[in-house]
């Protein structure tokens, strides 16, 4: 294990974490503001909040922590053990970016629509031949993810991406694999083109649960 929290004690370990992305705490056209309060830590479990409550111009504030500043990686194992909120307009996600900021590689392990909380996405982005971003994704139905934690793997390597949930493979990809460093992020995002926005359903503060994360490579 190169890397890991456990998530004990009552505060953000900022040490290990950033809580803005690096090119800030807004991310448009989502809709919530990336607040450095936005972490309730309680008997070993993060508590990402989103909630609805202005602040620097925008209607939402939630959630995000990041390894930019801290830890990057090449190749290994990923896990998180989460519960992820269901609700119109949500989008939690576990993931990866290229430390390259030049570079679109990006390993989505995690990914949720709020309004389809038994469908999770698995999704590779890398760099097309003409400069635009191409992804490659699967979707996966299962249980009701917001019913119970369940964990979300991917496992890297120079030939392959290999997504897990629940310790079963679920897709894999071996074509144009990342093969330079990237870091870990988790985030709830609010509203966006893809899952669109809150409505009256939409029941807040929401919260994306995290046991752990943990990343294990090979000597």
């Amino acid at each position: 294990m190169t890397f890991n929290d456990e998530f004990e004690g009552t505060l953000l370990d900022t040490g290990k974490w950033s809580t803005a992305y690096r090119w800030g705490r807004k991310n448009p056209p989502e809709l919530q503001y990336y607040a450095p309060d936005a972490f309730e830590l309680q008997n070993g479990i993060l508590r990402i909040r989103a909630e609805r409550r202005q602040m620097a111009g925008l209607d939402y504030t939630s959630g995000l922590i990041a390894t930019h500043n801290n830890y990057t990686f090449t190749y290994g194992y990923v896990e998180t053990r989460a519960r992820i909120p269901a609700g119109k307009g949500f989008w939690p996600a576990f993931w990866l970016l290229s430390d390259n900021p030049s570079s679109s590689n990006e390993i989505d392990v995690m990914e949720n629509l709020g309004h389809e909380p038994r469908r999770v996405y698995a999704t590779l982005h890398y760099d097309g031949p003409s400069g635009d971003v191409v992804l490659v994704s699967h979707d996966y139905v299962g249980p009701d993810f917001s019913a119970a934690f369940h964990t979300f793997g991917m496992r890297w390597d120079p030939s392959a991406v290999i997504w897990y949930v629940d310790g079963v493979e679920r897709f894999r990809v071996t074509d144009h694999v990342p093969q330079k460093p990237m870091y870990l992020i988790a985030n709830l995002a609010v509203g966006g083109e893809w899952p669109g926005n809150p409505d009256s359903s939409t029941v807040f503060p929401a919260y994306f649960d995290i046991d752990y994360v943990r990343v294990y490579q090979s000597k």
